[in-house]
């Protein structure tokens, strides 16, 4: 998951509650078996086979249902959010927070997608916000933490390639901007690339300096010294 300081909260209860429906489900499971009639050969099979598929119906169930609660929650979110814009389309502070809905309910999609169904709906939620950060940078092309923004929902549609770039050429105009250097570490780190993701992790850290306004330095001192342990 790619550093954001004000998504870490949101991104942390999404992945509870992934593990709360993984829980339940097992709970079913085992329900089910302790149901099941004590039976001798074919008969004990097929009570057995009847209860299992009984279990994966209901965890399928469960897996929609969590789904449908996310963009429930989400997309109703998103709507008020785009209402809001539409109504002022001239105020760059609604484009942003409808850019955001859109960065948060792809994060809460990503953290519950089970197969390839969910996740390609979690990137077509960020290729939403991607156009909406795109209309806001129009506008506001100095916004560093947009530009991060931005490419934390390039990385997550698939395009790391594109995404690095675009942090590369966000530092390459300024160095100093410490999420950047996170997310940057993180994007090599999933790559493959630990020794581009260490010199960034550092950078990240540097840039923080004493003040650390962006709560940079311990995401990227953990996986510092994550990587130096794997050596």
């Amino acid at each position: 998951m790619a550093f954001n300081a004000q998504q870490t909260g949101r991104a942390r209860i999404a992945v509870i509650i992934v593990a709360l429906v993984a829980v339940a489900g097992i709970a079913v499971a085992l329900v089910l078996q302790l149901a099941t009639p004590a039976t001798t050969g074919s008969a004990d099979a097929s009570a057995q086979n009847a209860a299992q598929a009984q279990s994966d119906g209901s965890q399928d169930a469960q897996d929609e249902d969590v789904m449908e609660t996310v963009d429930a929650q989400y997309g109703t979110a998103a709507q008020t959010l785009r209402t809001q814009y539409e109504a002022d389309p001239s105020n760059p502070s609604a484009l942003l927070n409808l850019a955001n809905g859109y960065f948060d309910w792809g994060v809460a999609a990503l953290n519950h997608s089970d197969g390839t169904e969910d996740e390609a709906h979690a990137r077509e939620i960020f290729t939403n916000a991607i156009e909406y950060y795109d209309e806001y940078l129009d506008g506001n092309p100095g916004s560093k933490s947009v530009v991060v923004d931005r490419a934390i929902c390039v990385f997550y549609t698939g395009d790391h390639d594109a995404a690095i770039t675009a942090l590369e050429n966000l530092l390459a105009d300024d160095d100093s901007f410490a999420p950047a250097w996170a997310n940057l570490g993180m994007f090599y780190e999933t790559d493959g690339r630990t020794d581009d993701a260490a010199t960034a992790y550092q950078r990240a850290i540097d840039a923080a300096g004493d003040d650390d306004a962006y709560n940079v330095k311990d995401y990227a001192q953990q996986r510092l010294d994550a990587l130096q342990a794997s050596e």
